[in-house]
């Protein structure tokens, strides 16, 4: 899978991070980017021809960080596991709403909290295509995680082992 992304990894190679650090970088930055992207769209939506036609005001920079800040917390917050498809499909839903919670909280406080999820839900069911990339990103980002669980999983067994040996 990560033969997709590889030359999208080639600025960090020269870090001393490993294979699964930078899979788990480029998977926070990819649902940063998209949250970001939803944040934009729900700017744009609850502004009406308004927000087409006047800049972005610092509150709006502040809603658009925030969605991002909120998908990274979500992805942080999700369900580790590797029990299949099912349980990535209940992740995707548990990531979307914790960030759109701490998205919306961020933006908002008090009604934010509410109306973050709503919002998402909203948006999602408005525009499809943003439904699509939601879970396409995050279903690549189980997949560039699951890369750093194996790793360090790897790399447990390994130590394991050699203290088995002596």
């Amino acid at each position: 899978m990560l033969h997709l992304i590889t030359p999208l990894l080639r600025p960090m190679r020269h870090s001393d991070l490993t294979q699964g650090e930078r899979s788990i970088a480029l998977a926070y930055f990819g649902v940063a980017v998209l949250g970001a992207a939803l944040g934009i769209n729900v700017v744009l939506t609850l502004g009406g021809v308004a927000a087409w036609i006047t800049p972005f005001s610092a509150y709006d920079y502040w809603v658009v960080f925030s969605a991002a800040v909120g998908g990274c917390v979500g992805l942080y917050l999700g369900h580790a596991g590797a029990r299949g498809f099912g349980r990535a499909v209940f992740g995707m839903i548990w990531v979307s709403f914790v960030g759109a919670l701490f998205g919306g909280t961020l933006a908002l406080p008090f009604y934010g909290t509410m109306f973050g999820p709503f919002t998402l839900v909203v948006t999602l069911f408005k525009a499809p295509i943003l439904a699509l990339l939601r879970a396409s990103s995050l279903l690549s980002a189980h997949f560039m995680i699951k890369v750093r669980r194996d790793e360090r999983d790897s790399v447990l067994y390994a130590a394991l082992s050699d203290s088995d040996d002596s």
